[in-house]
């Protein structure tokens, strides 16, 4: 778990990001994660999904939800002069006391912070709202500077222009647990598109197979067979929202071997074909 200290004269914290590439592996945290990137590509990977980033990418992330910034191999090599740059804002859920979020005015704003337990991601038109104001943040002090986080999250709470980025929450709270789960999730998206086998992250955590199975979804609330589906899902979601490969094609790079089989597996996910997904994202 990664333990964040906000500085004396705020309630919650501001880090500005400005690095070769991203140093953070699989980790989280108590509080809940505003990052926006200014400079550099790659994969982030957030409970079960696993997606692109790019300058302008702003997602939230809930408590307790594992993540990860994983940039291209370009920023990775020792002679890259390349930079990945962010500004993130860190903050308890309760950071402004325990009631705040009961009032009437802060509806929305509640329903945006438990949502974000599966965490969000904000569409281009979003971040380019929230952007100025981000910067702002970092640039006022005092009770401004409160007020203009405040008016970023109910801009956020008012956002239509979002998605969930994983299918359900995943919140690992537990220290002792954290290098197992650490252990595996790294594995797991390092290699879903390839056949995993039970006993391969077994071994990994140390476990028998069926200790680790239970020992898995008292964890996360699922097992890890459904798990994997999702990260393989989710995935395959990101292929559908262009039309440059084929629905079989996909398939197969999302780990997928039996067209059949990823066609029933998504829509018990989705509740829709990956065909109508592809159609209805590029209508």
């Amino acid at each position: 778990m990664l333990k964040i200290s906000n500085p004396a004269d705020t309630s919650f914290n501001l880090l500005k990001l400005s690095v070769p590439n991203f140093p953070t592996p699989w980790h989280y945290h108590p509080e809940i994660e505003l990052v926006l990137i200014q400079e550099s590509t790659g994969k982030k990977y957030v409970g079960s999904s696993i997606t692109d980033f790019a300058p302008g990418d702003l997602c939230m992330i809930g408590s307790y939800l594992p993540h990860y910034y994983k940039n291209d191999e370009e920023y990775l090599k020792p002679e890259s002069t390349l930079m990945a740059r962010s500004m993130v804002i860190h903050f308890n859920y309760d950071f402004l006391g325990p009631a705040f979020w009961d009032s009437p005015e802060s509806t929305a704003i509640k329903s945006l912070l438990e949502k974000s337990k599966r965490g969000i991601q904000f569409g281009k038109e979003t971040a380019d709202l929230i952007y100025p104001k981000l910067l702002a943040v970092f640039e006022l002090g005092g009770m401004p500077r409160l007020i203009k986080f405040l008016e970023i999250l109910d801009d956020l709470a008012k956002s239509k222009n979002h998605d969930f980025l994983s299918t359900d929450a995943i919140q690992i709270r537990n220290e002792v647990d954290s290098d197992r789960i650490k252990k595996v999730l790294e594995h797991v998206s390092e290699n879903f598109r390839n056949p995993i086998k039970l006993d391969d992250v077994a071994q990994l955590a140390n476990m028998s197979e069926s200790a680790f199975s239970r020992y898995f979804k008292k964890r996360t609330r699922k097992t890890f067979s459904n798990f994997l589906t999702d990260i393989r899902i989710e995935y395959a979601c990101k292929l559908l929202q262009n039309d440059k490969l084929s629905i079989s094609q996909i398939a197969f790079d999302s780990g997928f071997y039996n067209l059949s089989n990823f066609n029933r597996q998504f829509k018990s996910t989705k509740k829709i074909t990956p065909l109508a997904y592809r159609m209805n994202y590029l209508d």
